[in-house]
């Protein structure tokens, strides 16, 4: 019999400030951990518990703690006590299907100093199987989450070599024009005060824009753009480009005449 295990590591030390007394009771439970300065080091020598038992009143405690904090793991909670009846002292959390993805989420959502939150997952066998062995790479943005496998590697690999490079290149037809990192908007804040003119007596320091500022108004600013002008002249000069591509390639492949000799 063939024993699989998917060892996992969670790259960043998690602040202990940045997480709820819920998260950090669920995610010692889910994880093995080890303090690291101000924070814990997440991992799983063997692999991620999914499935948990709790004390129903260090539970109950925790979850009241973390009301006054924005987190899945507060409802998720909720719910499960309300299932169990007052008698059950432990309690079984069943997170198969939710994960722990989502709580790494809303803790860099809430967190002044992560920006992400990398994960490396490798999947192993006590047996030689071919299927048993490869691993994963996690990024928890307060956006997104989104993993690839070594399976996806091989695949991307794959089209590349049947289809050539660009053509297998990311994107699938649909490519990024423009990107609003909000770390660029975070070095436009002091030209941005310079020109701001400001309403009443209150003067704003770069430090008084917190990263929530800035998330709401790229939000807003991404509502409200409009940049069908800007694509469609980009589309013009991608569609110029193409056809100047598409010239040369044929101009090399068609013979060149050959000078005459001068006769002997």
């Amino acid at each position: 019999m063939a024993d699989y295990y998917s060892p996992t590591v969670v790259q960043q030390t998690i602040p202990d400030i940045d997480m709820t007394p819920l998260e950090r009771l669920l995610l010692t439970h889910m994880f093995e951990s080890e303090p690291d300065g101000e924070g814990l080091y997440f991992f799983a020598s063997e692999s991620t518990s999914d499935v948990i038992w709790v004390n129903r009143a260090e539970l109950e405690a925790a979850l009241a703690a973390s009301q006054t904090f924005e987190s899945g793991a507060n409802a998720f909670v909720t719910e499960r006590l309300a299932q169990v009846p007052p008698g059950e002292s432990e309690i079984e959390l069943d997170y198969s299907v939710i994960s722990w993805e989502p709580m790494f989420q809303d803790i860099v959502r809430r967190s002044p100093t992560l920006e992400y939150i990398s994960v490396i997952m490798s999947f192993t066998c006590t047996k030689m199987r071919p299927e048993g062995f490869g691993g994963m790479a996690i990024l928890i943005t307060a956006d997104t989450i989104a993993g690839k496998s070594t399976e996806d590697i091989l695949c991307e690999l794959m089209d590349q070599a049947e289809n050539g490079a660009l053509l297998a290149a990311p994107g699938h037809g649909v490519h990024n024009l423009v990107t609003l990192d909000e770390r660029a908007v975070r070095a436009e804040i002091d030209h941005a005060i310079e020109n701001h003119s400001s309403i009443g007596p209150v003067q704003i320091k770069p430090e008084d824009v917190t990263g929530e500022d800035i998330r709401a108004a790229c939000h807003a600013v991404i509502a409200h753009a409009d940049l069908a002008e800007e694509k469609g002249a980009a589309a013009f000069k991608a569609a110029l480009a193409a056809v100047k591509q598409a010239e040369q390639r044929q101009a090399a492949q068609v013979p060149q005449p050959q000078s005459e000799l001068p006769a002997g």
